[in-house]
């Protein structure tokens, strides 16, 4: 599987606040400073939430930290479910013969990641949705200008055009997954209609065979 989708979403939130938070003035400049040198530390592998700046300063550590910490590990079980679903060997003999023909726990593993999936991107889209940004920020008492503050870190890491780049990559994985779906699905349903036999799959249908092997053209996505 092509690993560099993950580089480039991962190069998007890359650290770089300095120019943005720097330019604003605040009378505790050392404050300031220690926020700055937080955020910039953050990468793939630092994700701590631990909080050292203090009052406005910290609460804004803090909500930018937990988002960032949500956003990694969310890419990181995107992957695994990625690498999940590449690895999986559903449309073969040996899996027919095993599952078939409900395909109880074959689908129920592809129709497990679509969903934990969706909900992975459910989660995402709070940390950018307008609304929730709003409670976040009513909820932690935050100032006028630290909320501003916040909104500006956020921009600046590029959280949404990393999610977006996530939804993008997204759409291909879960059309694949769906045509796996459907040909199990198509399976299961059909299961009076086919047979193995000298290790080949066969069917009194020609029908059925055409609209197999139709529709297992279609889980040909490059990923």
């Amino acid at each position: 599987m092509k690993k560099r989708w993950l580089v480039l979403i991962l190069a998007l939130v890359a650290i770089a606040v300095v120019a943005v938070v720097a330019v604003m003035v605040f009378k505790d400049k050392s404050q300031n400073d220690l926020l700055i040198s937080e955020i910039n530390a953050l990468s793939e592998s630092n994700v701590n939430t631990d909080v050292k700046a203090e009052g406005q300063y910290g609460v804004v550590e803090k909500l930018v930290k937990e988002d960032y910490k949500l956003y990694i590990e969310s890419v990181n079980k995107l992957r695994e479910n990625y690498e999940k679903l590449t690895q999986i060997k559903v449309i073969n003999l040996e899996n027919y013969q095993n599952d078939g023909p409900e395909f109880t726990e074959s689908l129920g593993t592809l129709n497990g990641i679509k969903e934990e999936n969706k909900q992975i991107f459910d989660t995402l889209n709070s940390l950018v949705n307008e609304s929730k940004i709003e409670e976040r920020i009513s909820s932690n008492g935050l100032e006028s200008r630290y909320a501003n503050m916040y909104k500006n870190i956020l921009k600046d890491i590029k959280v949404e055009e990393g999610i977006n780049a996530l939804k993008e990559m997204d759409a291909k994985y879960d059309a694949y997954n769906d045509s796996l779906i459907a040909v199990l699905n198509y399976m299961k349903e059909n299961g009076n209609e086919w047979f193995i036999e000298n290790n080949t799959l066969k069917s009194k249908s020609q029908t059925f065979i055409d609209t197999y092997n139709d529709m297992v053209q279609k889980t040909n996505i490059e990923l």
